[in-house]
């Protein structure tokens, strides 16, 4: 069993690794919450145990955009919060169970088997078409025309949130803060650099670059 480990403490994820590793699960550790969206939404996990307070990306950021991507894996947030609203809100986020710090391992053991126990209901593949772009949400996979596309992972966020507001066009700074959240620091540049690696891409598979600049606002993907 694959388990994702979020948690921002060395000692402590060092110390549940250690644990659950003793187990049988192979564990996959990272400390912030981009690298912990990054794996979540990348990789095939059986269960994901997901602190609430991260460097770069909190843990109810990761949690509900990754369940807006479609993924379904079991999460257990940890938190030294312990306030009914606070483990409502880490509920609402998706999350489907929510352990207070400080906390007996067996207990976490425990939440641990009982999400792998769930039912696993089948999820359908969640596809976003606009024209000749397809995008399946839970295999991140593009394909142009029926043509499969590599994408990075940068690139096929982009591509995603242009396509999921077809018809709309999106400012430079609403596309920096869905794909850098507040790290970007208001530069354009490094969109700019992935647009065009993007279109490049485009017109290569597709003989068209899709991606329409509105000067002085920012991009947009017309519908078809």
């Amino acid at each position: 069993m694959r388990v994702l480990l979020v948690e921002d403490d060395p000692s402590l994820s060092s110390s549940l690794r250690r644990a659950l590793e003793a187990q049988k699960f192979s564990v996959t550790a990272v400390g912030d919450g981009n690298n912990g969206l990054h794996e979540l939404c990348g990789n095939d996990y059986q269960v994901a145990i997901l602190d609430v307070l991260l460097p770069g990306r909190d843990g109810l950021s990761v949690c509900a955009e990754a369940r807006k991507q479609g993924i379904s894996t079991p999460i257990l947030m940890l938190t030294a919060r312990n306030a009914v609203s606070d483990r409502v809100t880490g509920l609402n986020s998706g999350a489907d169970d929510y352990l207070p710090k400080p906390f007996a391992f067996p207990e976490l053991l425990a939440r641990v088997h009982a999400l792998l126990r769930r039912p696993k209901n089948e999820v359908k593949p969640r596809n976003v078409t606009v024209g000749k772009l397809s995008i399946d949400v839970l295999r991140h996979q593009f394909a142009c025309d029926g043509r499969v596309l590599h994408l990075t992972r940068t690139e096929y966020r982009l591509l995603l949130y242009l396509m999921e507001n077809a018809g709309i066009v999106l400012t430079k700074d609403s596309i920096l803060d869905r794909l850098w959240g507040g790290e970007h620091g208001g530069n354009s540049n490094i969109l700019e650099v992935y647009v065009k690696m993007l279109r490049r891409k485009l017109s290569a598979a597709c003989g068209d670059q899709f991606i329409r600049t509105v000067r002085g606002v920012g991009y947009t993907i017309d519908k078809a």
